[in-house]
């Protein structure tokens, strides 16, 4: 009965973690569009955004994490 149990609990943290997974694409594609700007030469993305998203993120600063065990 307790490996019932303890499957449902791993299958409901794995659809949490993908629930998740989806959210963050979603608000990454949306700063993405909101920093991208239109020029003669095409579409360009705002010189800060680009920074913060290359070299600060990849460093993992300014990121969040999500210490519920």
């Amino acid at each position: 009965m307790d490996g019932i149990q303890g499957a449902s609990g791993a299958a409901s943290r794995s659809q949490g973690i993908l629930r998740d997974v989806a959210g963050a694409q979603v608000i990454s594609k949306t700063l993405e569009k909101m920093n991208t700007f239109q020029t003669l030469s095409g579409p360009a993305v705002d010189a800060g955004y680009q920074f913060r998203k290359d070299v600060l993120h990849a460093a993992g600063i300014g990121t969040m994490l999500n210490t519920i065990a």
